[in-house]
């Protein structure tokens, strides 16, 4: 008796071994607002991420209200400005000895809710462990043109955006981060060096 349990007992803690590792390497699911389904085909980017230029993030962007959409975002390009480029624009103190920067990036809404009229979180973080949103600019900026969505942005729109941060003297850029909530949901991009 004792030699035919003991193969079975073994057998049943490699089982459970096996169970306990595989449960503890597989990727907890992300975070979605309550009643969202992802759309088939989409898969959403853990937070934390740390991403390369060029590389794509899906986040669940909760509008309120029940409305929530997926989008994928793409950091194409991070480019130093100068502030020669602001010479028509009226500028705080701060802001006049700033660095900035210009981020392009490509959206695409992949649904289910519209998103037109909605802004991106997206920041700019710096060695400060700031963050800090874009800069609104009234009137026309031709080094970086529009960090708006179009007014009608339905599931399956795609947009290419630029966004423009004044990074304060003394501070430089380390990451540019989507943000869907709080800082713990944050996908990052390092710019190139």
């Amino acid at each position: 008796m004792s030699t035919r349990t003991g193969p079975v007992a073994a057998s049943v803690l490699v089982l459970a071994l096996a169970a306990a590792c595989s449960s503890a390497d597989e990727t907890p699911p992300v975070p979605t607002p309550k009643g969202f389904d992802v759309p088939a085909g989409v898969t959403l980017t853990q937070p934390g991420t740390s991403l390369a230029l060029g590389k794509p993030a899906t986040v669940v962007l909760d509008l309120g209200d029940g409305a929530a959409s997926a989008v994928t975002v793409i950091v194409d390009e991070v480019r130093k400005g100068t502030l020669k480029d602001f010479r028509f624009f009226s500028l705080d103190e701060q802001s006049s000895t700033a660095t900035p920067y210009y981020v392009d990036l490509t959206v695409r809404n992949e649904g289910p809710a519209g998103l037109g009229g909605s802004s991106l979180p997206v920041l700019a973080h710096s060695s400060a462990e700031t963050v800090y949103p874009a800069s609104e600019l009234v009137g026309d900026f031709e080094p970086c043109p529009s960090s708006a969505l179009p007014g009608r942005f339905l599931s399956g729109a795609s947009a290419t955006l630029c966004f423009i941060y004044l990074v304060p003297k003394g501070e430089s850029l380390r990451t540019i981060d989507l943000q869907p909530s709080d800082a713990s949901s944050a996908v990052r991009w390092k710019p190139s060096a």
